[in-house]
């Protein structure tokens, strides 16, 4: 059994808090003394700075462990040494082996998740860890990884519920990750991050635009970190392996932490840089037709790629859905200011929004070309060049479908 199948259909009254994770997280031992951490925060780009960074480390020699959010098909996904998601049989025997601890103490699915983090990493002998934040920072599980750097990436509207309703209430949550005497590292300079750092009295900060200056470009699909500086760490002329012009952003905030914890090899870096892969963020999965994935759902993050993937590509088209908690009507108005014509899809999620909402709202906004298809797997038959967006759920069910569909 798999921490996935154990929790399925189990719903939870889930209580902000830490004490849960920090007692279950006493009682198995405190693994996370055994290594180093390194916990990355903030709204978008957090999993594209931890693939970044990951590579980066490993490339220097470490032994890295990685704790994603979310998995995209494979819950393995969430858990990896070196860059390799766990075994199913190592999976099964943390689960089983954890099951009464999770009931001991009423962890919710995310918690129970980082706590076999924590523990792999350790039985494994890591010899740092990179972990990707849940939501928020305030009342995240993985504060108990206790970092010895953070990361926030930069801060947009995005669980709401949660998180609270304005950019200033979520920048607020996401700096409660920081840990006092220990280094913080911003990658925007943006309202409200950085002046609301300043404003809750956080002076061991580095932000990007003062502390560490970089430029990129982006060229013919391909983008670069043209120039990087931070303390003695000057590098030129960097390639990246993930698309899209925030990438630049996301590498330069990468290297900045890992700057911080180690010293760098200009060719490794280099390396590093180029060789970095990440699911469903830009990923270009079909070049005849183009096919790019990406899993941003948020309104900031989907006018981005949108603007971005129309440049590189003025002729693709645009797969939607959304999710019921996400603000999927704005992210729609920001597709309708680049194109006139939408695919819309229903994920197999009870988080999906019915089509036939997408479908009404698309009117709404005057899309001239509404085209609803019959499941995400439909896409690997689409004969045009498309780009996927609106989901991480989507994003799997697409590559999900992969190897069953006959193209």
């Amino acid at each position: 059994m798999k921490l996935w199948d154990l929790y399925r259909g189990r719903d939870f009254h889930i209580e902000p808090t830490l004490n849960r994770i920090r007692e279950a997280v006493k009682y198995v031992g405190d693994p996370q003394i055994s290594y180093p951490t390194i916990l990355v925060g903030g709204t978008n780009g957090k999993g594209s700075s931890c693939a970044f960074l990951e590579r980066i480390l490993r490339e220097h020699g470490y032994r890295t462990g990685w704790f994603v959010s979310p998995h995209l098909v494979e819950e393995n996904e969430r858990w990896r040494i070196d860059g390799v998601p766990i075994d199913d049989h190592s999976l099964e025997g943390y689960v089983k082996e954890l099951r009464k601890v999770f009931e001991r103490f009423n962890l919710t699915y995310f918690e129970s998740a980082t706590l076999i983090a924590l523990l792999y990493f350790r039985d494994r002998g890591v010899d740092v860890a990179v972990m990707e934040v849940g939501m928020g920072g305030r009342w995240d599980a993985t504060k108990v990884s206790d970092p010895i750097l953070v990361g926030i990436t930069n801060v947009e509207r995005d669980h709401t519920r949660w998180l609270g309703k304005t950019v200033e209430e979520i920048a607020e949550d996401k700096l409660h990750l920081y840990v006092r005497g220990r280094p913080l590292v911003l990658g925007s300079s943006r309202y409200p991050l950085y002046p609301k750092s300043i404003e809750m009295g956080i002076s061991e900060s580095f932000v990007a635009g003062y502390d560490y200056l970089y430029s990129g470009s982006t060229v013919g699909g391909r983008s670069y970190l043209d120039h990087y500086a931070f303390r003695d760490v000057k590098l030129e002329s960097m390639e990246l392996g993930l698309l899209g012009k925030w990438q630049i952003d996301n590498s330069a905030f990468a290297l900045t932490l890992a700057s911080l914890f180690t010293d760098l090899d200009p060719e490794k870096t280099a390396k590093a840089l180029s060789s970095t892969r990440w699911e469903g963020r830009m990923e270009v999965v079909r070049e005849e037709p183009l096919l790019i994935l990406d899993g941003s759902h948020n309104p900031s993050a989907v006018n981005k790629v949108i603007k971005e993937v129309k440049r590189l590509f003025p002729r693709i088209k645009f797969l939607f859905t959304g999710l019921l908690d996400k603000e999927w009507e704005l992210s729609m108005r920001a597709i309708r200011r680049h194109t006139d014509s939408i695919l819309l899809v229903q994920v197999n999620h009870h988080r999906g929004e019915p089509v036939s909402n997408l479908y009404k709202k698309a009117l709404e906004l005057g899309f001239r070309e509404v085209e609803v298809l019959e499941s995400p797997s439909s896409v690997w038959k689409f004969s045009e060049d498309l780009c996927a967006i609106g989901s991480l759920y989507l994003i799997g069910e697409i590559k999900e479908a992969f190897a069953d569909t006959v193209i």
